[in-house]
């Protein structure tokens, strides 16, 4: 079984909106909404943390290094990385939805934390 977590334009929006608007603070971007009186759009970032703590991801930083994985500036490694969690589903980059796979999303961090994948005790 694979873990995937799908998200829709509307949450990569978000999400992005948040790493890049408030520094990606929940509490920041939280309270702004609820000053703007968007109730839905609250309830749905905060679904979107809910996930992200579940699963220990950062999801504002993987759709914006997913959206930019392609720019010239970006490094090799970065791009394989972000081709290697993630996935487009859907023939329009701004109308896809993207598939965070979360089992990949753990081979690396456990190769970055210094413990290689299939080695005895990991």
């Amino acid at each position: 079984m694979v873990n995937v977590v799908c998200l829709g334009p509307a949450d990569r929006r978000l999400l992005v909106a948040r790493l890049l608007e408030h520094d990606n603070s929940h509490r920041r971007m939280r309270s702004a909404l609820e000053e703007a009186a968007a109730e839905r759009t609250t309830h749905r970032l905060d679904a979107l943390r809910s996930i992200e703590r579940r699963f220990r991801i950062d999801l504002a930083s993987v759709c914006h290094r997913f959206e930019r994985r392609d720019d010239p500036g970006t490094h090799p490694i970065e791009r394989m990385i972000m081709n290697y969690i993630a996935r487009p589903r859907g023939a329009e980059p701004d109308t896809s939805d993207l598939w965070v796979l979360l089992d990949r999303v753990a081979e690396i961090r456990e190769f970055t934390e210094g413990r290689l994948v299939g080695e005895p005790g990991s």
